[in-house]
């Protein structure tokens, strides 16, 4: 702390004598852990740095820069929870918590800064013995999931309570995608339907159905007004100002395993049934590139809006050979350029056990970190590296546990000597990408 009371003491002059440009400077220089603590001096530190760094669009364009720099080009702060469980099927995640969805109907959620788990949801109507998946979305008020045996709940993300639960494609539809937005929620079945929810006076409601797809629907995305539908056969783009199918003269087609979309830009994976990622432009119906080098098959992909993250589809039984699976991060921007060559784009590849019985690793992102759940872990890689993080193993003492019941959750190991300092909402949330342009993203916020 006396170290600190010199440098502490020259700030504070500069103050006094508004030297505001220096001072922004300063900060500026800090690493993002540093900075984060100089907001806990005092409330003049505290009102500068939001002011004159994060309210600040010049600042914030130097501030994204570095972080995309560090994503590329830096080691990350690695924090593994052990929570347990395993079986995930579906990870979703933002800026505060992390979804999981797994194989017999439960989600549950935890803190992305402690692991720790806040509740868990039943996503179909009564706990099953058989397999059904979870998959699901996240709002900014609310969690979306849906079941393969056709279940749709919009559950609220505070507390988890429902509101609403349905089978509304039909009794003995398998539902296989879910897409939350601010304005609506998309949900696509296996007969071809596409159904949309909106809330209104705070109720969720049934507002538009659509029927002009006859091929189901193995996956969902949307962007804005344009939504894409992946299937077995082809990709079909939606507006869904207009709610209906855009007829294009040709066809784009690819076995959908899962696709990200990014208007007019799709990414798809192919599972079991082909290998790599393909990124096909769907307002001219043309494939960018198909890149296949590797000759890995991938079963899950995510976009945060500037990085594409896929997942290896793991095809071992009980961890033969000590297989490990990949985790890869694309540099958007790269992908969907077709000037720059396969073997020049940029990526980084994680490696990690995915457990037994053919249990998969699913990984997504938010806009500091990427999350990858593999066995019973949750991995957070921080890129931003603002905050430390403890390694925790948690024991769950109970097997289903309903939104809003009290949580008896031990926690029997810290593996690391080291606490997490503080937390600050706002830093995460100012940091954003600015995707392709098209997108539907807010224009303002420099990458």
């Amino acid at each position: 702390m006396e170290s600190s009371e010199p440098v502490c003491e020259i700030i504070n002059r500069l103050f006094e004598y508004d030297l505001d440009e220096i001072i922004q400077k300063i900060f500026l220089s800090l690493d993002p852990l540093s900075l984060k603590n100089c907001k806990c001096v005092c409330s003049e530190w505290f009102e500068f740095i939001q002011k004159r760094l994060w309210n600040s669009k010049p600042a914030k364009k130097l501030l994204n820069k570095r972080l995309l720099n560090q994503w590329k080009f830096s080691e990350p702060f690695i924090t593994d929870y052990d929570e347990g469980t395993t079986g995930v099927n579906f990870v979703v995640c933002d800026n505060e918590i992390i979804v999981c969805g797994y194989t017999r109907g439960q989600a549950r959620v935890y803190d992305i800064h402690t692991g720790e788990l806040k509740f868990q949801l039943q996503c179909n109507s009564q706990p099953m013995r058989i397999y059904d998946g979870v998959q699901l979305d996240l709002g900014r008020n609310v969690i979306g999931s849906v079941t393969d045996t056709g279940t749709v709940t919009v559950w609220d993300r505070r507390d988890g309570t429902m509101l609403y639960q349905d089978k509304h494609h039909g009794e003995h539809e398998s539902v296989f995608g879910i897409k939350v937005t601010d304005e609506y929620i998309l949900t696509g079945a296996g007969n071809g339907s596409l159904y949309m929810l909106e809330s209104i006076g705070n109720e969720w409601k049934i507002t538009h159905e659509m029927f002009e797809n006859k091929e189901g629907v193995t996956h969902i995305d949307a962007d804005g007004k344009w939504a894409v539908t992946g299937t077995r056969k082809s990709i079909k783009l939606w507006d869904l100002e207009e709610h209906k199918m855009v007829e294009n003269v040709k066809l784009v087609k690819v076995k959908v395993w899962m696709l990200s979309f990014i208007y007019p830009h799709a990414f798809v994976v192919g599972g079991e049934d082909w290998n790599g990622i393909q990124i096909w432009d769907l307002a001219k119906c043309v494939q960018i590139r198909h890149i296949s080098q590797d000759g890995k098959p991938f079963h899950n992909i995510h976009s945060n809006g500037r990085f594409l993250t896929v997942s290896e589809f793991n095809d071992t039984w009980a961890g033969d050979n000590n297989e490990m699976c990949s985790v890869e991060v694309y540099d958007v921007l790269e992908l969907i350029d077709p000037k720059v060559a396969e073997k020049n784009l940029w990526k980084k590849s994680f490696d990690y056990s995915p457990g037994q019985y053919f249990e998969q690793i699913n990984a997504v992102s938010n806009t500091t970190s990427l999350v990858v759940s593999h066995a019973s872990k949750i991995s957070i890689l921080n890129f931003w590296k603002d905050r430390i993080s403890p390694s925790r193993e948690f024991l769950i003492s109970i097997d289903i546990i309903d939104a809003g019941e009290d949580i008896d959750v031990g926690e029997v190991e810290i593996e690391d000597d080291i606490i997490d300092m503080g937390e600050d909402e706002t830093d995460d949330e100012d940091l954003v990408w600015r995707t392709p342009e098209g997108s539907g993203q807010d224009e303002d916020e420099d990458t």
